[in-house]
């Protein structure tokens, strides 16, 4: 969610490639991971999706953010508008603020200020 301009940006997601190489092969991120990177338990939950919506749009891989957009958009009840079984606490936050950045309710200004579009 950090502005393009961020000082030191570019340099940060190209250090993070792993969950863009983990969602080459799998549907969803894992819910656990190990130091060295081994998958304990796959398939996180829904909020996981929608977090890493963000990360991976940064990293340029747009079709693999919108498959775990695809995944938030079919785990939401639409009797409650409210994501995932059990529709935890959690995973609704994890949505609210993923699916509000990308929506472009709100950014991040390049000095980290909050920007609304409401205002």
């Amino acid at each position: 969610m950090t502005d393009a301009a961020t000082p030191g940006r570019r340099e940060l997601v190209a250090a993070l490639p792993g969950m863009d190489d983990s969602l080459k092969t799998a549907a969803a991120p894992p819910l656990e991971v190990d130091a060295s990177g081994k998958v304990i338990q796959p398939n996180g939950p829904v909020g996981f999706s929608a977090a890493v919506i963000p990360y991976l749009l940064a990293y340029g891989s747009k079709s693999l953010a919108k498959v775990q957009a695809d995944r938030v958009q079919a785990l939401r009840d639409p009797s409650t508008n409210l994501y995932g079984p059990g529709q935890t606490y959690y995973d609704q936050n994890l949505a609210l603020f993923s699916m509000g950045w990308t929506e472009q309710r709100f950014r991040f200004n390049r000095d980290g200020t909050l920007h609304v579009r409401w205002k």
